[in-house]
């Protein structure tokens, strides 16, 4: 039976092995497009593996930037992508940002929450956030570990609260509390989750309040197990006709000016 249109609003490349120096970490080139298609994915937002173990972390996030532009490059009609920041080189940061969502059509910014050397809310944070309200894009704040998201989830309220006008994605990592999501959703308008669809099933609450309230505030994300998997549990998800349809792929479209092409697929 056919469903609607699934957009994978957060898809890592690949993590490499273990990286020695910097020529290990060769460039993602993989062509998507088939595993995509099989597993029923109309499109997928790509951003840069979670480095926050690599020692080179701080060297990189242009290279993997320009790795995002190319791999959207070869599919563009499918795939969107997300530049990397680094809190340590603000200007460059900036400007391949800017050049990378306004010339290389990326579609926002993500920032790996535990790469933040301070927090997400602390000044070198700041100028990222700005720029991208001012393009009109957003920001996708990742954390790994509950530890982690205990320490920054009130600090992504202080980001939200302090730049209304920017659209704030929460990855959080798996088996978070599902009231922490749900508050922070009730009380901002522009902050939205990236939500496995295995959370959903197995979280009444959080599945309740996504049919009824928050619908808007709800994005499909793969789990670990990968595409095919997390495609066959997103058709059971316990959501009604117009929820489920924005959560598997009308957010992502709206919050990242999705191609066309891809809303008229269907699997």
């Amino acid at each position: 039976m056919a469903h609607p249109a699934i957009i994978d609003a957060f898809f890592c490349i690949p993590k490499r092995d273990a990286v020695r120096q910097m020529s290990d970490c060769v460039p993602f080139s993989q062509d998507l497009t088939p595993l995509m298609n099989s597993c029923g994915i109309a499109g997928a937002i790509l951003a840069m593996s979670n480095c926050a173990q690599c020692q080179h972390r701080w060297n990189c996030a242009d290279r993997r930037t320009q790795e995002i532009v190319n791999a959207v490059a070869r599919n563009p009609k499918q795939l969107c992508g997300l530049a990397a920041y680094d809190p340590l080189r603000i200007g460059e940061s900036l400007r391949w940002i800017d050049a990378a969502i306004t010339e290389g059509g990326l579609v926002g910014a993500y920032v790996q929450a535990e790469c933040c050397i301070s927090g997400l809310d602390v000044p070198r944070m700041y100028p990222l956030y700005g720029l991208c309200a001012m393009l009109g894009t957003p920001v996708l704040l990742d954390v790994t570990s509950l530890e982690q998201w205990a320490y920054y989830r009130p600090q992504v309220e202080v980001v939200a609260a302090d730049f209304p006008e920017l659209d704030v994605l929460v990855a959080t990592p798996p088996k978070t509390d599902s009231a922490s999501i749900i508050e922070l959703m009730q009380h901002f308008s522009h902050i939205s989750f990236l939500l496995c669809p295995g959370e959903l099933r197995a979280d009444a609450e959080l599945s309740e309040y996504v049919e009824l309230e928050g619908r808007e505030h709800a994005l499909f994300r793969s789990s670990p197990e990968g595409w095919a998997p997390s495609v066959e549990a997103a058709c059971t998800v316990p959501l009604g006709v117009a929820a489920r349809r924005a959560y598997l792929g009308e957010n992502a479209m709206r919050l990242f000016r999705f191609p066309v092409e891809a809303a008229k697929r269907t699997a």
